[in-house]
């Protein structure tokens, strides 16, 4: 994902909490920061409106902030915003001085009006850092990625909520309390990002056999489906095909392949579920004896009327982790992200559980 070199500038940003007066440069005394979150459908992009209204890519791999609208390379002052929130609601909006790198001349892959990237990656300069300093809170995510409809339990806005817990879908709790898992998170070869360790990858419970130890595993989002290392493709595929022609999963039909998928299927004999489409079910068999569990909704992407695709992707030339999850695969779970304790936090699919990542009560609380 685009990273451009730092050049540092200040961003002098304001509050404007519930008054007309002018607003003031400083934190909000100990309120994390909560924002929407929506997926960009021609780029799979993730995007937050956290400048002046308009939408920076979140990038788990980032280390900074970066913004295309540099007035000069000498640096800007603009406007950053989001809300401060109990969890439940957001209450008011409030903003912050940031440090951000300076990129006038934007790739052409980001969503049309983005004007930046809010790099979420462990670093003194990432976006969430710079929010637990100035805001007085932890640093810490609480992400949960939504779909743009290509899965068949889409949903279309998604929340991040910076500084820590709790994060509250009404009358269902606070889901930072009731993860499925956990697991430590690692660094990798002074890359940023998010890496965790996992054991190996099973299909319907069955290990997939891949060689060497343990699996180096980055989470990205920015990354649009799942991408295995080569040698850990094939046995997962050959894994997959053997349990998709098995007794248990009659009504696979394989069609024609629709790239960058390798594996289709006619999705019309597919019985759908409020997990998604009924197949076999992949286990990330992460460090601790935690599973990240991939279901239908995460796994099959509806390339159009009549055909799904199994979310996979085999990586090009020189991919260093055995396996980058994708935002596909991240998206309806909860995702916590701890950078002080160094630890992953994931909830069950959550249209498991009759909820999806757009439950969050938007609505400005009285």
């Amino acid at each position: 994902m685009w990273n451009p070199k730092p050049l540092l500038l200040v961003i002098s940003l304001c509050i404007s909490a519930l008054s007309s007066s002018p607003c003031t440069a400083a934190g909000s005394g100990g309120k994390p920061l909560v924002t929407a979150v929506t997926k960009d459908a021609s780029t799979s992009l993730y995007t937050a409106p956290l400048k002046d209204g308009h939408p920076l890519v979140l990038d788990l791999s980032s280390p900074v902030i970066s913004l295309t609208t540099c007035a000069s390379k000498n640096g800007t002052v603009t406007t950053l915003s989001a809300n401060a929130t109990d969890g439940q609601n957001p209450l008011f909006p409030i903003s912050f001085s940031a440090v951000a790198s300076c990129a006038p001349s934007p790739p052409s892959k980001l969503p049309a009006g983005t004007v930046g990237v809010a790099g979420l990656a462990p670093s003194s300069q990432s976006f969430p850092a710079q929010v637990a300093r100035t805001q007085k809170v932890a640093n810490k995510i609480a992400l949960c990625l939504p779909s743009d409809g290509k899965s068949t339990t889409g949903n279309s806005v998604g929340v991040a909520i910076f500084g820590g817990g709790p994060l509250v879908f009404p009358d269902r709790g606070d889901f930072t309390t009731m993860l499925a898992g956990t697991a430590p998170l690692h660094g990798f070869n002074g890359s940023p990002g998010y890496y965790v360790s996992a054991t190996g990858i099973a299909v319907e419970q069955g290990r997939v056999g891949t060689s060497g130890g343990p699996l180096v595993v980055a989470l990205s989002s920015t990354t649009p489906y799942t991408s295995l290392r080569p040698d850990v493709y094939g046995p997962f595929v050959r894994a997959f095909d053997a349990a998709a022609t098995g007794p248990n999963f009659p009504w696979m039909s394989r069609v024609t392949a629709v790239p960058p998928f390798e594996r289709c299927y006619d999705s019309t004999k597919l019985p759908p579920t409020r997990l998604g489409y009924a197949v076999p079910q992949i286990d990330v068999m992460l460090e601790g004896a935690q599973n990240y569990s991939v279901l239908g909704g995460n796994t099959m992407v509806q390339v159009n009327g009549n055909t799904a695709c199994l979310g996979f992707v085999r990586a090009a030339a020189g991919q260093a982790p055995a396996a980058v999850i994708g935002g596909f695969q991240l998206e309806n779970h909860l995702l916590v992200l701890d950078v002080e304790k160094k630890q992953l936090g994931f909830t069950t699919f959550l249209n498991a559980i009759g909820l999806s990542c757009s439950n969050f009560n938007f609505t400005l609380a009285a």
